[in-house]
């Protein structure tokens, strides 16, 4: 049986013991040696060359992922292709470590491998060879392997069963406020275990950090800046002993459990899927809500920039846009000697020589820098309106929009969970249809809503006609960044710019008058600007748009 005769000379034949174990309990216990033991005396005795590689530790057979995504996988792929020959032998301590699944797909991964010319040895009770040629001739030997597969797959199915039962509910009584689904917290959340069922949570050291975090960044800070002023200020990362990232202070900025709101998670083909609607209050909150809407509402914000440079070189990124074709406008350095420093806004459409031929014109920076900011006296708006909004009616607004933006965040979630169900058939597919549409249906309803909420928004927007009663923010900032070194002008420039973008909608250049059209509000003010100079300003009390953009 040991050997086998190829071109005169004989090889011995190689038997694979394959050892699957799913559960941490039975890698703790003696599983692991009494397979690898059982398969060494078979191998000694059949002359066999035993090699004791094939391992799926902690993968389960269940569903099958042992075979799609595990080493029984890649045993089969090299089957396949020749890597391992016919006649080798496949060592298992019973059927249903092979797989746990219903007994059609079960005997299909079964007879896959006996057809490919491989020979099953079972170890345990039953102690069975299986091959293609033992079941030509006596196929009654079968029915055992079938009796084994049912059974592993009944006992896997009880078992699925019952978690799912209890997993649903813990998260029925998490959702009545009478339990807890897990001890796994955020890094600011301690937990302590009441009971089976129950845990204390609270606020830790890094609740502060969450808290200075998030009041960075509606100063207009980005996440880059936050993270570096974090490091600088030696404010110890939640787990990373290498300080912060601008990754983690990204995903933080977006999370709402910051505001105690936790999602609950289930696996569905070993990925972590959204189980069901978020529960609010699940957590203690680090921030409120307020300071959490308004983070989201500027996040939002088309204009809002990434990281420019060192010294944040444009106060108007994402509001600069070409007269002729709509398209962004691009800064570029000058080349001219002498001028080394001088830098320029042109099309960047015309640049790469893309839908727009007329936006050839070179705006110089500097000069239109400064004559906005001595002349567009709305601007020192920002800060008023930064203070009033939380304080009137547009406060209302403002954070009824960031929850209307939210909602139809997670019902676009929905609907695309309910398509891959679709997709998968893992459900009836007419009451999934219908589920599907009445998500639809309620997600136009939400943005019919938020467009309202915007409108009015906009309508009741603060209205200052007298800006010598406005603060001078933005003054206060340029005399504090003339006068910084690298890191902090980028700091102060990056609020200043936050602060713009609050009043300014968009500010069109046009090639062939060489002027610069700026939007205050959506038109509540609009200011043109040619040679460097504020030439005209014009009042006007409805909105004017500045032009109309060309589709994309």
């Amino acid at each position: 049986m040991g050997t086998e005769d190829t071109n005169n000379s004989t090889f011995p034949i190689r038997a694979y013991s394959y050892v699957r174990m799913s559960t941490r309990k039975q890698l703790r216990g003696d599983s692991l040696r009494r397979q690898l033991e059982r398969s060494k005396a078979f191998a000694d005795e059949h002359s066999l060359l035993l090699d004791d590689s094939l391992q799926d530790l902690g993968v389960s057979a269940w569903k099958g992922r042992n075979f799609k995504t595990g080493a029984l996988g890649r045993f089969l792929a090299m089957v396949e292709n020749g890597q391992i020959p016919k006649g080798s032998y496949l060592l298992i301590e019973s059927l249903d470590r092979l797989s746990r699944e219903a007994v059609p797909d079960a005997l299909t991964l079964f007879m896959a491998i006996i057809n490919a010319g491989i020979v099953i040895v079972t170890l345990g009770e039953d102690r069975q060879v299986y091959s293609r040629d033992r079941l030509n001739g006596d196929w009654t030997k079968l029915i055992i392997g079938l009796a084994v597969m049912s059974r592993g797959h009944e006992e896997s199915q009880t078992k699925s069963e019952r978690i799912s039962a209890v997993a649903k509910r813990k998260r029925e009584l998490a959702r009545e406020g009478k339990g807890h689904i897990t001890s796994i917290t955020p890094a600011w959340i301690d937990a302590r275990r009441i009971d089976t069922s129950r845990y204390e949570f609270t606020l830790n050291h890094h609740a502060e950090t969450v808290k200075a975090i998030y009041e960075m960044a509606t100063r207009g800070l980005g996440a880059t800046v936050i993270a570096r002023k974090l490091n600088a200020d030696g404010i110890p990362a939640f787990k990373s002993q290498d300080g912060w990232y601008q990754s983690v202070i990204k995903a933080l900025l977006a999370r709402q459990d910051v505001i105690g709101i936790f999602q609950p998670h289930r696996i569905v083909d070993g990925k972590r899927v959204p189980d069901g609607d978020p529960i609010a209050g699940y957590f203690p909150a680090a921030i409120d809500k307020d300071l959490f809407l308004q983070v989201q509402a500027l996040r939002s914000n088309p204009g809002k920039p990434g990281r420019k440079g060192n010294t944040f070189a444009n106060l108007f990124t994402g509001l600069c846009h070409c007269a002729h074709c709509g398209g962004p406008m691009t800064m570029k350095m000058s080349r001219v000697k002498g001028n080394e420093n001088g830098r320029y806004l042109v099309c960047a459409n015309y640049v790469r020589g893309h839908r727009c031929t007329d936006g050839n014109r070179h705006f110089r920076y500097e000069p239109l820098e400064a004559a906005i900011v001595d002349h567009v006296t709305e601007i020192n708006l920002a800060e008023t309106l930064h203070a009033a909004r939380f304080d009137d009616t547009v406060r209302e607004f403002d954070e009824r929009i960031a929850e209307l933006a939210l909602q139809l965040e997670e019902l676009r979630r929905k609907e695309q969970r309910l398509a891959q169900i679709i997709e998968d058939d893992n459900a009836p597919p007419d009451a999934v249809v219908d589920l599907l549409k009445a998500r639809q249906s309620e997600r136009k309803a939400v943005e019919a809503e938020l467009r309202h909420q915007q409108a009015e928004r906009q309508r009741r927007s603060i209205r200052h006609d007298s800006p010598m009663e406005t603060c001078d923010l933005i003054g206060r900032l340029r005399d504090a960044w003339e006068q910084a070194d690298d890191a902090a002008r980028y700091d102060l420039r990056s609020e200043a710019h936050a602060a713009i973008r609050e009043i300014i909608t968009e500010i069109g250049f046009d090639s062939s008058d060489c002027s610069t059209t700026l939007i205050v509000e959506n038109g509540i003010v609009v200011h043109r600007f040619a040679e460097d100079q504020a030439s005209s300003r014009h009042q006007v009390w409805y909105a004017v748009p500045l032009m109309t953009m060309p589709a994309a």
